[in-house]
């Protein structure tokens, strides 16, 4: 759901990385996985893929970053490339209208693409876990979700802020008045670090929750989504459009091959920790400290908690997230997952 809640660190502009896939159908080479170029499908025809990014390259993307420093978009006959648009909130959009063949995005935002009728269908996960959070400094007077009575909680102002906070109220029998809220919009770390909040809520715990760290010494409180009583939820998913899927065979195939060379990728990050962090320190503003300590805490959470198979998707999981989104009145109507999500595209699902 991290529509409701971009990057609120990076401010500088980050070069797009365009990677020119160069494979010859005649020739056979060995990826970095080791599997041979005809294994791994460069014999396919040569495809362009831009890719919406959710934010700024972060530790989010390593591995995306690492497929494609590493040759396995080229692999799969794929010319990849990663841009973050001018609008972050604007994913979704951006592929339904054809401007982006694929995005990265949230869980949560699909939901509301179905309500607007948007042609897009999540065709992967890439966060199968959510890393949201409660987030407080250490000496905050909030020390947990049992201590949040009586604090101001910063929110960046999108729905679902209210509805997590509905739901914290209601696990702890509190009273909308017993705790206030603050739109503090996208400069959420900022608040916390002076103070102006006494928790915050839309921070990555892999992200935001190492740069306070970094910058006062102290780890934070951290509160995540489960604790709070929010469902399991993939935090970042990729998204392809739908009709396009159905009406474009070379699209369909693209992205095929593009979702089984970000599975080989992640794996492949996860295997090699330092190869991963030399990749996001050549794709990011970060610190070189920061992305050190960013990147070995979110190559776990690259896996699926319930034992998924990389990239796949839960759909009886977003059908209990599609019915608490409806519960705190997020959704208009329930909303059938298996209309925008699915394991099609995906192989071992």
């Amino acid at each position: 759901m991290r529509n409701s809640v971009p990057r609120l660190l990076l401010v500088g502009v980050v070069m797009s990385v365009l990677l020119v896939a160069c494979g010859d159908d005649s020739e056979t080479s060995t990826g970095p996985t080791g599997a041979t170029a005809s294994e791994t499908g460069s014999t396919a025809a040569p495809a362009t893929l831009r890719v919406a990014l959710d934010w700024f390259p972060n530790p989010d993307h390593v591995g995306l970053y690492y497929g494609l420093d590493n040759g396995f978009y080229d692999d799969q006959n794929l010319e990849v490339e990663f841009k973050t648009p001018s609008d972050v909130t604007a994913g979704l959009k951006l592929v339904a209208s054809d401007q982006f063949d694929l995005s990265i995005f949230y869980e949560g935002d699909m939901f509301f693409a179905a309500q607007e009728e948007l042609p897009v269908i999540a065709v992967g996960s890439l966060i199968p876990q959510p890393l949201n959070s409660l987030m407080a400094l250490a000496d905050s007077k909030v020390q947990g979700v049992d201590t949040i009575k009586g604090a101001t909680i910063g929110v960046a102002g999108l729905p679902f802020d209210d509805a997590i906070l509905q739901t914290i109220r209601q696990s702890q029998g509190l009273s909308e008045s017993d705790v206030k809220s603050v739109n503090v919009g996208f400069d959420l770390v900022p608040a916390l670090l002076s103070e102006q909040v006494d928790a915050a809520i839309g921070t990555y715990f892999n992200i935001e929750g190492i740069h306070i760290e970094s910058q006062t010494g102290e780890p934070p409180v951290i509160v995540k989504m489960a604790e709070l009583g929010v469902p399991q939820y993939d935090e970042l998913i990729i998204v392809a459009n739908s009709d396009r899927l159905q009406s474009d065979d070379a699209y369909a195939d693209a992205v095929t091959r593009f979702l089984a060379a970000t599975v080989s990728a992640t794996k492949a990050a996860q295997a090699d920790e330092a190869g991963s962090i030399e990749s996001m320190k050549a794709n990011t503003e970060y610190t070189d400290e920061e992305i050190g300590a960013m990147v070995p805490d979110t190559l776990p959470l690259l896996s699926s908690a319930q034992g998924l198979e990389t990239g796949c998707f839960d759909l009886d999981a977003w059908a209990t997230f599609g019915e608490w989104m409806t519960s705190n009145g997020l959704l208009e109507t329930p909303v059938d997952p298996t209309t925008i999500a699915t394991n099609d595209y995906m192989s071992g699902c």
